[in-house]
């Protein structure tokens, strides 16, 4: 390929498609990223500065158009396709057939502009080697390279049962392929991919069978603060199939009605399975959201591949068709959820210890704002800049067989500044949990010795609901409820183990 004409007359992009290709053969994906490719494979000095020079979004831009080229010419017949997603400098690897593309490798860690971490491709066993090889050498004296390199990500694994027809831009993946993943965030229905407030990636639709991917592009769903990500869905009777590495993860998804409807109880509702296994066996998605246009999530922890390698979903209609708009798996502990914690704020926040807390998520209600005021007692004073006010609900998806502790940061900066005045009994408000009351008159200024401090309040032995939820209510009683900052922490897994939930 890369002795084609079209590439003989761009050695940078040659060259470039050359280190891409070959890193992601040694199981380096993680190393491609901005800097590297610019410093070794674009020649530029080790004091690069990518935010003031854009040269490798720029060639990375051109070789899409070079290799759009190539395929569309000299490379039309060949069995293996290269393509560089927009957004990512790992390179895809699709196996031509007949004239449709079918994926067998998906960009890896590092691979996006931004540095987000993104699926790799892992190693899978040896299968049919093509009788066409494509020889890709190095134009700096790299060794040729055959297409028997890019075998490793072909497996032999006898074909399956057709998918069905879907819309032809949004073809399903080959379940043949082997392109496994240690982990993943899926935009279910989506032709393109979706970045969230937090930086993470949610990758355009792959993995399905059946179903249709649908889309309103004026909705504007409560609950979240990436509201494009659930602009986009997979409705019907479906499954996502996707290729893991061994491991233990957590898997989960998100729904959100997309007609906005209150009081209309059992009107969408779906069985869920997961490896042959019912997760959920009645989901009402109205209940379950609390109304139409609400996102709403479920979250199951000790998630393992089947024997074939697979995670395998199903989504079978009950009373109209299923839903999903979004999956994510994410690599966990045995017998552990991974601590989820949220700040009050549009972005991510890093605290000293190193430790990251998501942009605000899993609320109903209420107004985020921002404080400016210094805050004392407390290594991490930017956690409680921000704030979430009003009639204040929290909704987190858990698994429900386990008991949770839950930590409530609060920093009082309105009562006790010049301009709220007040002080003690100032503001009170209760705190609840699923119903049951944690807190009478919580008063963060008495709490906190006064205000411009920072205070928590801890509460052990949380059991969720049977279908998997802390829900938090924060009630006003005089003034606004306001929180900063929630983290749950999973006490451990109760005997009984996983079951099945209506």
């Amino acid at each position: 390929m890369l002795s084609s004409e079209i590439f003989r007359r761009a050695p940078s992009l040659a060259k470039l498609l050359a280190y891409v290709c070959e890193k992601v053969f040694a199981g380096q994906e993680a190393d491609i990223k901005e800097y590297n490719i610019a410093v070794e494979a674009l020649g530029r000095p080790a004091g690069f500065d990518q935010k003031r020079d854009s040269i490798v979004r720029v060639e990375a831009h051109r070789l899409r158009k070079r290799l759009k080229e190539y395929y569309e010419s000299e490379g039309k017949d060949d069995p293996l396709r290269i393509e560089l997603p927009v957004g990512a400098y790992v390179p895809v690897f699709v196996r031509q057939n007949g004239g449709e593309q079918q994926e067998i490798a998906q960009s890896g860690p590092e691979s996006s502009i931004a540095g987000e971490a993104q699926p790799a491709p892992g190693e899978p066993p040896p299968g049919k080697t093509p009788q066409r090889r494509v020889r890709i050498a190095a134009v700096a004296g790299v060794a040729v390279l055959g297409l028997a390199a890019l075998s490793l990500v072909w497996l032999a694994r006898s074909q399956r049962e057709a998918p069905a027809a879907v819309p032809a831009q949004q073809q399903p993946v080959d379940l043949s392929a082997s392109a496994t993943v240690g982990e993943i965030r899926i935009a279910a229905g989506s032709a393109a991919a979706v970045r969230d407030r937090d930086g993470q990636l949610w990758l355009s639709d792959r993995y399905f069978r059946g179903g249709r991917a649908a889309s309103n592009p004026k909705l504007d769903p409560a609950s979240t603060l990436t509201p494009e990500l659930f602009r986009s869905w997979r409705e019907g009777e479906f499954g996502y199939h996707v290729p893991l590495k061994a491991g233990t993860y957590e898997l989960t998804l998100w729904f959100c009605e997309p007609v906005l409807r209150s009081g209309s109880d059992n009107s969408r509702t779906f069985r869920i399975t997961l490896n042959g296994k019912v997760l959920v066996e009645e989901m009402d998605l109205i209940t379950e959201a609390g109304g139409g246009q609400i996102v709403t999530a479920r979250t199951w922890r000790d998630v393992q591949p089947g024997p074939d390698g697979m995670l395998h979903l199903e989504f079978g209609p009950l009373a109209g068709p299923a839903v999903l708009s979004a999956l994510s798996i994410v690599p966990g502990t045995p017998g552990r959820l991974r601590p989820i914690r949220i700040a009050a704020r549009e972005e991510p926040y890093t605290d000293a210890a190193g430790r990251v807390w998501l942009a605000d998520r899993f609320f109903f209600g209420g107004k985020l704002v921002k404080r400016i005021e210094p805050i004392q007692g407390t290594e991490d004073p930017e956690l409680y800049r921000g704030e979430r006010y009003g009639r204040l609900t929290y909704t987190i998806p858990l698994p429900p067989d386990s008991t949770y502790t839950a930590v409530f940061h609060f920093a009082e900066t309105w009562f006790g500044s010049r301009q709220g005045g007040g002080g003690e009994g100032s503001r009170l408000f209760d705190i609840l949990c699923n119903g049951i009351l944690l807190e009478r008159n919580m008063d963060v200024y008495r709490a906190a010795g006064g205000p411009f401090r920072a205070t928590r309040r801890t509460y052990r032995g949380l059991k969720p609901s049977p279908n998997g939820k802390l829900v938090f209510q924060l009630i006003p009683g005089r003034n606004y409820a306001f929180l900063n900052a929630l983290e749950i922490l999973d006490e451990g897994r109760s005997p009984s183990g996983p079951r099945a939930q209506r």
